[in-house]
């Protein structure tokens, strides 16, 4: 990976755990997020009622490869990709995933 690219990677991930982090969920960029195997992802946010969730980043000029996703999704809240005989990932926007985790977590304080 070149130096224009790492340094992409860094401040994509630096702006997400900032996002977080203003709306109150716990998170942090792995040191040397994918380079070594004890921080195989981008990000790490500690919030209750899970233990750990860890964050796999990517970031494309002109989201070159996210356009299918975004189709499918359309209005949608969420777009599961299903594949047979395998797991299910969901696609869901920020927001909406920041809305979740504050949620559970105000529910778990209750």
């Amino acid at each position: 990976m070149g130096k224009f690219s790492k340094s992409k990677g860094y401040r994509v991930e630096a702006k997400l755990v900032k996002e977080f982090v203003k709306h109150g969920i716990k998170a942090r960029r792995q040191p040397m997020s994918g380079a070594i195997p004890d921080f195989p992802y981008d990000i790490e946010i500690r919030q209750e009622p899970w233990h750990k969730l860890s964050v796999e980043v990517k970031a494309r000029k002109d989201g070159a490869g996210f356009k299918t996703l975004e189709r499918w999704k359309s209005g949608a809240d969420l777009l599961c990709l299903h594949k047979d005989h395998g797991t299910t990932m969901v696609c869901l926007d920020l927001p909406l995933f920041i809305d979740i985790l504050k949620q559970a977590d105000n529910e778990t304080q209750d």
